[in-house]
């Protein structure tokens, strides 16, 4: 970043330093292991179903650590929603 970037920049979320992440678990996302002809584990590293034997898209938008189809949010939010869903737990006890 320079100078410039950095004083036109929103202090607050300027996109800098932040990375996007999986809502469900906070890890990267990437292209699933899942078709989306049938839901089915795609055969070893082509993009054959599993399944049916066809030839399939994986899903998008797939979490690394779970594999759940999941949205992205940045990384600072998902802090934010575990550190809110911690005090919410701890207000319960």
């Amino acid at each position: 970043m320079n100078l410039d970037e950095y004083k036109l920049g929103n202090p607050i979320d300027d996109g800098v330093g932040s990375t996007m992440v999986s809502n469900c678990c906070g890890s990267d996302i990437g292209e699933g292991d899942v078709s989306t002809c049938c839901g089915a584990s795609m055969w070893g590293e082509t993009d054959i179903c599993g399944d049916c034997k066809e030839h399939a898209d994986r899903e998008e938008m797939c979490c690394q650590d779970c594999g759940d189809i999941c949205d992205e949010i940045e990384d600072y939010e998902y802090e934010e929603q575990q550190r809110d869903s911690a005090r919410e737990m701890s207000r319960d006890e």
